[in-house]
């Protein structure tokens, strides 16, 4: 028991707002679990509640014992998670092997401490895959296999489209047999992309002609937009200039308008309101 007492701030200066007094009790509370102690037991021991021995069972001491800290549902699982960290596992995948290991709090608050963990460690959790296998969803579904059946959900394919993820064979070619008009949105959004990063004016012409015919009813609205437009999309495919500094000035006066109505006069308003004058280089 001594050795928990004892064992007191070789870190304290990594801990300058810790309670030194918090830290002897937490220590002799994980002392008396590691000796075998029960929570009865240490509560008669120590004079304290059993919810204050399960609070600080697990975790660093000096960390629990600094002002302000909280422990949280999750610390305990805290090591678990960065190994499936370092693992590569989603956060959906962390989560649901948190649970199988006790967890009963929300799943929002697990995400929510996913993310902290995330911007601690500056590291991210490896994304979803648009591939789910073995899921439970698909037993619900009209002439699916269950659990032994595999499919691409909706963001595997906007990955595709949008973010040049790629598929693989079996599965792009049973997308596209499945449902053509997603070869023509793909090439759409190509060759639309194509025409600002060339900035050439004559492909806009080009796709504006060519999808003003398209079957998909979609596309047509669109090509016809452009063409009604057409001197400002030029524009905008030739040149680098942008209304977008217009556009943040705007939303700012619309946001000193929103907070500031019926709570100042005119001199309070236009204050807020003035830019600094301007300082002009040679």
């Amino acid at each position: 028991m001594k050795k928990y007492v004892k064992k007191i701030a070789a870190d304290v200066d990594n801990f300058p707002n810790y309670s030194e007094k918090r830290y002897q009790m937490i220590c002799q509370i994980q002392g008396f679990l590691n000796e075998g102690c029960s929570y009865r037991e240490i509560a008669r021991r120590m004079g304290v509640g059993r919810n204050t021995i399960a609070k600080y069972r697990n975790g660093n001491p000096m960390e629990l014992s600094m002002y302000g800290v909280r422990q949280c549902k999750l610390d305990p699982y805290y090591d678990f998670i960065i190994q499936c960290l370092k693992s590569g596992w989603s956060k959906s995948k962390t989560v649901k092997a948190v649970y199988e290991k006790g967890y009963t709090g929300s799943k929002s608050n697990a995400f929510d401490y996913l993310v902290k963990i995330e911007e601690k460690l500056n590291e991210q959790f490896t994304p979803q895959p648009y591939i789910r296998t073995m899921t439970e969803g698909l037993k619900y579904r009209t002439g699916s296999c269950g659990k032994d059946k595999d499919y691409i959900t909706r963001e595997g394919i906007f990955r595709y489209m949008w973010m040049n993820t790629e598929l693989t064979e079996e599965h792009k070619c049973y997308v596209l047999n499945q449902y053509p008009h997603i070869y023509e949105l793909h090439n759409c959004i190509k060759e639309f992309r194509r025409i600002f990063e060339e900035r050439k004016v004559p492909l806009l012409y080009l796709f504006v002609e060519k999808y003003s015919k398209s079957e998909i009813k979609a596309l047509r609205s669109f090509a016809n937009g452009l063409s009604r437009d057409i001197d400002a999309v030029e524009n905008a495919v030739a040149y680098d200039y942008s209304n977008g500094f217009v556009e943040g000035t705007n939303s700012r006066l619309k946001m000193i308008k929103r907070t500031m109505y019926g709570r100042c006069g005119k001199r309070l308003l236009e204050a807020k309101l003035r830019y600094p004058k301007a300082t002009t280089y040679g």
